[in-house]
């Protein structure tokens, strides 16, 4: 993994379904302050996602716009195209990434294979209101030529406020393609040896649940505690270089609005 981990804007589109406080679900993503710039800086444990991985603590960095139909930030781009905050069905599309990449500098483990970069990726979202919370699908396809595959997949959000915070709980599962397995947990028969055997995988399926809690500080800081819990596929458990199917994430940051 990368030393730094982006704050990811959870992908997919979603109609904006707002708390008591000022955290709301628009175009997938947890956003707080509606047409607002943001800031953000914190830190995170992770869990070991590669094999004598050498990070386990990392910085979370995040910068851009949150508007009522366009967001922009280090986690990519979405917009919305059909919808308002108060319809039940958006429609939207989204420029991400995969959000995984590796280097000879991220484990020792890996010396001797090729990079794997950072993917950019296109994608639609449909997304619908379901009482207080929102199910969000989505479906995206690198177009960068890194991993050539797609992932798709589907969310769902609810908010709950707990006094002055708001507290956003998640669940989902996510379905990677044959391609992205193969390039990212695959080992090519030029990079195998006698620990690390050549490897190819076939599409996966994994599961997450999680949560952020958000709590304001003031009219401009908010203070944010995220945990997330991933359990992989098999195709990408398997695969000799990587550590565990169980990944963990907490983390926390601190985010101006302005």
């Amino acid at each position: 993994m990368k030393n730094i981990i982006v704050l990811c804007s959870t992908l997919a589109a979603a109609s904006a379904v707002h708390a008591a406080g000022d955290t709301y679900i628009l175009n997938g993503g947890i956003y707080t302050k509606q047409n607002t710039w943001i800031a953000e800086v914190g830190a995170a444990g992770v869990s070991d996602l590669y094999k004598e991985q050498d990070n386990s603590v990392v910085p979370l960095l995040n910068f851009g716009y949150h508007g009522e139909n366009l967001n922009v930030d280090f986690s990519g781009a979405n917009y919305r195209v059909y919808g308002t905050d108060s319809d039940w069905v958006n429609l939207g599309v989204i420029l991400t990434t995969s959000g995984i990449a590796y280097d000879k500098d991220t484990s020792d483990f890996l010396k001797g294979m090729d990079d794997r970069n950072l993917s950019l990726d296109l994608g639609v979202n449909a997304d619908f209101r379901v009482g207080t919370g929102v199910i969000s699908t989505y479906f995206q396809h690198d177009v960068s030529g890194a991993y050539k595959g797609y992932v798709a997949g589907a969310r769902y959000f609810d908010i709950f406020p707990i006094g002055d915070a708001d507290f956003v709980s998640f669940a989902g599962v996510m379905l990677q393609s044959k391609d992205f397995v193969d390039y990212y947990f695959g080992v090519n028969q030029n990079e195998a040896r006698i620990n690390r055997p050549a490897y190819t995988g076939d599409s996966s399926v994994a599961y997450e649940v999680g949560y952020k809690l958000i709590y304001p500080l003031s009219d401009n800081w908010n203070l944010t505690q995220s945990t997330q819990y991933t359990r992989l596929g098999n195709e990408v458990a398997d695969s000799p270089i990587v550590d565990s199917e169980d990944q963990w994430m907490v983390g926390a940051t601190v985010a101006y609005h302005f």
